[in-house]
């Protein structure tokens, strides 16, 4: 029965991924060169740090396309293993709430009682929206995990990726779980709990038919990737090298979720897109004419968020994590159920 279920999802999922527009305006950067628990997704506040977040182009509050649901048809218990594995149903023994109330709540919260994350649902199987209209994924179930701990609420706010960071130094969130790779640039204006590492990989059609195994091989074609992502920047530094080297620049399109440039190289607008390792595994799982040319390089560490100003959360958020090192519970959620390595 289950593996039945998996199947008609994997259809269901490939039939509405079809129907699916073509996602958000892309911003053509110049070529010289940026399960347990489920949690119903919560649209941003309209406060001020929405406002000065948001760009003319992209609300900071961003709606499930038919894309992301159609991604979301995918659920941890049904097609693709919720995950980059062949399994038909992700296999862990990890159970929410078996540590609850085990690390003292920070006293400073956006609203008492509640853990309120901010995320950008459109990045799966890390985080993305499913057809339930619920928060799902990796990073949402190690940010529910750490709620329990702290015997708090957890709160999904899907927000706009490059305005994260802003509206969490604006107090609309207590942290941001979004596959954040950790920076110099980023560490200047938050905190980071690093919990997983991941590297980039670039996605290409089946049989990679322009013949792409090395990033200067992208010179002279189209990329895309999504907004204020560190994909963006190795793009840019890319077309540095390139330009330096005489070679023709790649075209840089961006643009504001990881499933509208998904859906931009879908229908051909591009020859490549580029994506965390465990995302561009992802998505060749699921979509049979996707394939990954470069595997994972660069890899770098992701973290949790946390404003500089919240020293609280930032010890409680730090001894959550190191607890869930230490019990297993982080490798029970990233590895055994999501089937995602290291």
């Amino acid at each position: 029965m289950k593996g039945r279920a998996g199947l008609v999802g994997m259809l269901l999922l490939v039939l509405m991924m079809m129907l699916a527009g073509c996602g958000g305006s892309a911003t053509d950067t110049p070529a010289a060169g940026g399960a347990g628990v489920t949690t119903p997704v919560t649209a941003p506040t309209d406060t001020a740090a929405a406002s000065t977040a948001a760009t003319p182009t992209t609300a900071a509050a961003m709606a499930v396309t038919p894309t992301e649901a159609a991604m979301a048809g995918s659920t941890p218990s049904a097609a693709a293993g919720g995950g980059p594995t062949s399994n038909a149903t992700p296999a862990s023994d990890w159970k929410p709430g078996a540590k609850a109330n085990s690390v003292p709540a920070p006293s400073k919260l956006v609203t008492g009682g509640t853990l309120t994350v901010g995320s950008d649902a459109s990045y799966p199987p890390q985080e993305y929206v499913d057809a339930s209209g619920n928060a799902v994924g990796m990073d949402i179930d190690i940010a529910e995990e750490i709620a329990s701990r702290m015997g708090l609420q957890p709160k999904i706010v899907n927000f706009k990726f490059d305005n994260l960071i802003p509206a969490l130094q604006a107090g609309q969130f207590d942290i941001v779980v979004s596959a954040m790779t950790v920076t110099d640039e980023r560490k200047k204006v938050v905190n980071f709990v690093p919990y997983f590492d991941a590297g980039q990989a670039v996605l290409v059609k089946k049989g990679n038919p322009k013949g792409i195994k090395t990033l200067d091989d992208l010179s002279g074609l189209t990329a895309v990737a999504e907004q204020g992502t560190t994909e963006e920047q190795t793009l840019k530094d890319t077309n540095d090298k390139l330009q330096k080297a005489g070679k023709a620049p790649i075209n840089v399109l961006t643009y504001p979720t990881d499933t509208d440039a998904v859906d931009q190289f879908r229908i051909g607008r591009a020859d490549a897109t580029l994506h965390d390792s465990p995302v561009a595994a992802y998505y060749a799982k699921i979509f049979p004419d996707f394939e990954v040319a470069i595997p994972s390089f660069d890899s770098a560490p992701e973290g949790i968020a946390v404003a500089q100003n919240n020293t609280d959360m930032m010890n409680a958020v730090t001894k959550a994590i190191n607890d869930m090192k230490a019990d297993g519970t982080l490798d029970k959620i990233i590895k055994e159920k999501w089937g995602i390595s290291q």
